[in-house]
């Protein structure tokens, strides 16, 4: 009789081995598995953001972020810096446009006229329609019985430069004491930009200064598209 093939010296564990097959190491991630992971992180980011954003409520989206200065000072916001220069009363505003068209605006209350100037600090930047909010916390927009293209909303603030204009209001006299006015940005290209930079300035109206206003308000305050 042939012998018997010897047997195995190998151990439990060798044979255990054997029977499952030699375990290979853990594939590295390829690169599109790699790509993939990472955009599928960026979604689930940018449904986050938009979760967030959804979450907030009308007046969150349309808040603004303010500084605050008086006149004649220099406010400085994180997109551009403002100076109010002078409050000027008027009973009637008389426009002069590009055309050399002459226009008069009258008012049962007074026009306000501030003159002011504006500088962007990196990127060009305009002004939405200013308001002048009363110590009591009503708001005036700008007047539209002055054509906007004569007022602070029409250039674009350049950086590194001053640009000079003007907003007038149409408001009720005993609306005058305390108010302030705020200079908000237009809203930027990005859908549903919320924070915007504003500026609101105190115009120095106490009731003496409310007094002045007043007893020197202007018959007719001349507007030109050269101003």
């Amino acid at each position: 009789m042939s012998a018997a093939p010897p047997m195995s010296q190998a151990g439990p564990a060798a044979a255990s081995e054997a029977r499952a097959g030699r375990r290979r190491p853990p594939r590295r991630p390829g690169r599109m598995r790699r790509a993939g992971a990472l955009l599928a992180g960026l979604s689930l980011a940018a449904a986050a953001v938009a979760l967030q954003s959804t979450a907030l409520s009308v007046e969150e989206r349309s808040a603004a972020l303010t500084w605050t200065g008086g006149l004649g000072e220099e406010v400085v916001a994180s997109r551009f810096s403002a100076r109010v220069k002078g409050v000027y009363g008027a009973r009637s505003v008389q426009t002069t446009d590009a055309a050399d068209k002459v226009e008069k605006a009258t008012t049962s209350g007074i026009f306000v006229v501030v003159t002011l100037e504006a500088t962007a600090h990196r990127e060009p930047q305009q002004f939405a329609a200013p308001v002048l909010l009363t110590d009591d916390g009503r708001r005036y927009r700008a007047t539209d019985k002055v054509d906007s293209s004569l007022t602070i909303v029409n250039p674009y603030i350049q950086p590194g430069w001053w640009t000079a204009g003007v907003a007038v209001f149409e408001v009720p006299v005993n609306a005058l004491t305390g108010s302030r006015i705020v200079l908000p940005l237009k809203t930027g290209l990005l859908f549903g930009e919320t924070y915007l930079p504003e500026v609101e300035v105190d115009l120095g109206l106490d009731e003496a200064g409310t007094q002045r206003l007043i007893a020197d308000a202007k018959d007719v305050y001349p507007l030109t598209s050269k101003q």
